[in-house]
């Protein structure tokens, strides 16, 4: 019995023996082939990274070779003038910009808009005034009815101050001053008109045939029969002198 068990024992431990040779070269072989597929995995995402940067530094390059192309004819087009790169390249680009034709009549254009007055603003050199009379001669009992004549002749309304502190009647015989309507006026006041593009704003005034002084001292002396001249003042403006007839 008992050499049995030790028999036993014997096959056990024959059992248990490493691996051959074969098993060795095989493990090997699978190492050595991972290590090579994970070289070439390595290899490639390698090749992948190094074709992606030069895809993208070609793509810059790209772009700054065709910036300056497509901005130079856009340099003739005022259109994007406020861009910064047609600007840039016109100033680069000298012959392009001496050779656009709307340069000049653009620089022109807006210098002579510059002089004018806006279609929007009132001139104050287009309201003129002006005397008239009602008739070009008048017989003993007549008295002249007298007219100052404000007219707009510009492109846009005008506010024009028409009231009695402006304006004034002067009669002259020769080079004698006969009589001015603000020698006994009492009382002035402003009145302010807007007067539109070709309109006018009339006043009138009757003239009772008498003189006047500043100051309205009396003066009993009448007017005679002969040639008058009447001109008309608003403010700083005054009218072409008028004559007329007393007989």
């Amino acid at each position: 019995m008992a050499s049995t068990g030790g028999h036993g024992t014997h096959r056990q431990a024959g059992g248990r023996r490493g691996p051959g040779p074969a098993v060795y070269r095989r493990r090997r072989l699978m190492v050595t082939i991972l290590a090579l597929l994970v070289i070439a995995v390595l290899v490639a995402g390698g090749m992948a990274l190094a074709g992606m940067l030069g895809r993208d530094a070609d793509g810059g390059a790209v772009g700054s070779s065709t910036s300056p192309a497509s901005a130079g004819p856009a340099t003739g087009d005022p259109a994007p003038t406020p861009s910064p790169a047609p600007t840039s390249t016109a100033s680069r680009a000298t012959p392009s910009a001496t050779a656009s034709p709307s340069a000049t009549p653009s620089a022109t254009a807006s210098s002579t808009a510059t002089a004018r007055p806006s279609s929007d603003t009132c001139d104050s050199a287009a309201v003129t005034v002006a005397a008239e009379t009602d008739k070009q001669s008048y017989g003993p009992a007549e008295n002249p009815v007298l007219s100052l004549v404000v007219r707009n002749g510009g492109s846009a309304p005008c506010t024009v101050n028409v009231g009695t502190s402006q304006m004034e009647f002067v009669l002259t015989s020769a080079d004698e001053r006969v009589f001015s309507s603000t020698d006994c006026q009492q009382a002035s006041q402003d009145l302010e008109r807007t007067i539109e593009p070709g309109g006018e704003e009339r006043a009138t005034f009757e003239w009772s045939r008498d003189r006047s002084v500043p100051g309205c001292t009396l003066v009993d002396e009448v007017p005679g029969a002969g040639s008058y001249t009447l001109t008309t003042r608003l403010g700083a403006r005054s009218s072409t002198p008028v004559e007329f007839e007393l007989q």
